[in-house]
């Protein structure tokens, strides 16, 4: 059977004092309540030999916060995710706060679900990278007041976000390739509906109508060998740039590449969206957009601290700067 948890009457019971004189002792407000030095003594190591361990949710209730914050994140496996979580956690404990991770392996439901567990827990405020759009979250967010930031994916143009201009972004990498492409294909993660995503493209499409280049899009499958395929086929239809639209799409198309005898950048170029510490290393080292990740991560936590003193003024969007490494492969 399960051990029944100390309480503050246990210790007060065993000494002969109060729960009041004991709740003040181990709440540090001792010496305000002119309690003995001794007296607090003995009540701290009773504490520590009695095993107590506060109620977190019970001195939440009292002093209305919980110096805690709920990061939402829909893929913590994504190196771009992790990073940028390390940094939040981080920064948060560093300023006395704890972190709630969850992940949503951008399930819409369970993301709503884990959005509300978080909010039923006082968390005093939430940042989060959605999976799903503001309007299936508004019910959620409504039915609290805590502040709330949006990260790498936008909410709406009333909430505040930090990012980066994902269309822009891809429009400019068009103009990157060494050689202009006759045919160029942007390759998708699945899946691909998530509105980082659907903004590369976008710009990637904008980019390419601007120099008249033939564009198409693919959604990669989860197998190498349909991988394989499609890759094959784009190169008997006279492609000859690659864009992959996040680093997980990269290894899987080098893979293909290579499969296929085609050199890069002789035969055909590619720019991944994003950048690895992988790929400076490969032969030839791949040309990638390096996103700013750790500096939008602390830019969030910036922001939702200015949010939980209150601010009541309007939603921003801070969208920072993308660096383009130029290697080998474009």
């Amino acid at each position: 059977m399960k051990e029944k948890r100390t309480s503050l009457s246990d210790i007060a019971k065993a000494l002969d004092v109060s729960k009041a004189t004991v709740s003040f002792v181990l709440n540090g407000k001792g010496d305000q309540f002119n309690i003995s030095k001794e007296k607090q003594r003995l009540i701290k190591e009773k504490a520590k030999e009695l095993l107590y361990v506060p109620n977190f949710f019970a001195k939440s209730l009292r002093h209305g916060e919980t110096n805690t914050i709920g990061l939402v994140l829909p893929d913590i496996s994504n190196p771009f995710y992790a990073e940028m979580s390390k940094g939040i956690q981080e920064k948060l404990f560093a300023a006395g706060y704890n972190t709630f991770i969850v992940n949503t392996n951008d399930d819409k439901d369970l993301e709503k679900v884990l959005m509300t567990e978080l909010i039923q827990r006082s968390i005093d405020g939430m940042i989060i990278a959605p999976s799903n759009d503001i309007q299936a979250l508004i019910p959620i967010l409504v039915a609290t007041h805590i502040p709330v930031v949006f990260v790498d994916r936008p909410g709406d143009e009333n909430a505040d976000f930090v990012g980066i201009n994902n269309v822009d972004e891809a429009k400019g990498i068009v103009d990157l390739f060494s050689v202009k492409p006759k045919k160029l294909v942007a390759l998708a993660p699945f899946p691909s509906d998530v509105s980082t995503i659907q903004n590369r493209i976008e710009g990637a499409k904008k980019g390419c109508e601007k120099n008249k280049i033939q564009f198409s899009v693919i959604e990669l499958p989860n197998d190498q060998t349909s991988i394989d395929a499609l890759i094959k086929k784009e190169l008997d239809d006279g492609t000859d740039s690659f864009l992959t639209l996040n680093n997980k799409c990269t290894l899987p198309v080098l893979a293909a590449l290579k499969k296929f005898n085609v050199e890069i950048p002789k035969n055909a170029r590619l720019i991944s969206f994003d950048d690895s510490d992988s790929f400076e290393y490969m032969n030839p080292p791949i040309s990638a957009l390096r996103l700013p990740i750790m500096d939008i991560g602390l830019k969030s936590v910036d922001r939702l601290y200015e949010r939980l003193k209150e601010s009541k003024a309007p939603g921003e969007h801070f969208l920072l700067d993308c660096v383009f490494q130029e290697r080998a492969s474009h």
